[in-house]
């Protein structure tokens, strides 16, 4: 496989799954209204934010760039973004929960983004760094400290997918495309299932899967907190595996949106409010997964454009010319 054809495998992946970001979210407020729904939202929550995190460490290897543009690429947007939704926010849940230092929704990922990146070059320093992370991820969710405020809990749990992919080489990358069949389909079943499971019973919250809040705010067990986690880094990994083998490596319909999945990323959250407000007036359950569906293609599709990105740049560059020379 060429370095162009893994850039496409790359960016197709991105594609796909930001896509998902953005269909996972257009369920938000239906995933109760039907069992369908809420093993679907369940299943895609289990591998997309962890994939999309390990193709954000895949491409933070120049450290010194990654460090340098941590603060323009991921603080100065989520500044901006995390300040405009607390105000839009205000109507709904009052001005006395504004607050920067906790982000707003999918924001948590632009704050990890610019602790990862700024500290990588240092972190990686630490011998074993991976499997201690991992165990941090795990024990994290012991401690109420670790929460939504400035997205400490996530910061954590994701934190060894990041690790995973920067670690990751192509010429491993290449290695995952074995295309074992049997592997994938068992792999798949056993999410599907675990996804049907959850939905079904009571053991682990849907909110579990957000990796956000202690245990305890789950009024779990510890052991059942921390088998919990051990498990979503199990899925989050292999998914990693079987998308490498399911997409494309060649130019396909989805590389110019995983190219520009930035604007799609922090704009969509405003948008898909559009379709929360078309669902709430639709009775049957299977038009609003319809919608939902068809709107996060829109969504995504019109956001991730070129001209979209080109003035999303430079509305960036020019917050970041009132903070930096």
């Amino acid at each position: 496989m060429q370095d162009n054809s893994r850039n496409y495998l790359l960016d197709n992946l991105k594609g796909v799954l930001i896509f998902l970001v953005v269909f996972g979210h257009s369920l938000e407020l239906c995933k109760e209204n039907s069992l369908v729904i809420k093993i679907i939202y369940m299943f895609i929550y289990l591998f997309h934010m962890p994939v999309f995190v390990f193709i954000s460490g895949y491409f933070s290897k120049n450290l010194d760039k990654s460090r340098n543009k941590a603060f323009r690429n991921f603080l100065v947007p989520y500044l901006i973004f995390n300040t405009l939704w607390n105000i839009v926010s205000i109507p709904v849940v009052g001005i006395e929960n504004f607050s920067l230092l906790t982000p707003g929704w999918a924001l948590w990922y632009l704050i990890s983004m610019f602790y990862w990146r700024i500290s990588l070059k240092d972190i990686i320093r630490i011998k074993y760094i991976f499997p201690i992370s991992l165990v941090i991820g795990v024990l994290a969710g012991l401690s109420s400290e670790f929460d939504t405020f400035l997205s400490l809990s996530r910061s954590l749990f994701f934190f060894p997918f990041f690790l995973g992919g920067y670690y990751t080489t192509e010429k491993q990358l290449i290695q995952f495309r074995q295309r074992k069949i049997g592997l994938i389909t068992i792999i798949l079943t056993i999410t599907f299932l675990a996804a049907i499971i959850l939905a079904y019973s009571d053991i682990l919250p849907i909110e579990f899967l957000y990796s956000n809040q202690s245990f305890a705010e789950f009024s779990l067990v510890f052991w059942l907190g921390i088998l919990g986690r051990i498990f979503l880094y199990i899925i989050g990994f292999s998914f990693v595996y079987i998308l490498v083998n399911v997409v494309k490596p060649t130019k396909t319909f989805f590389t110019n949106i995983g190219f520009n999945t930035f604007p799609v990323y922090i704009l969509h959250t405003y948008v898909v409010a559009v379709v929360f407000a078309i669902n709430y007036y639709i009775p049957w359950v299977f038009l609003q997964l319809l919608v939902c569906g068809v709107t996060s293609a829109f969504i995504t599709y019109i956001l991730s454009r070129n001209s979209v990105m080109k003035y999303f740049n430079k509305i960036i560059s020019k917050f970041v010319g009132l903070f930096a020379r």
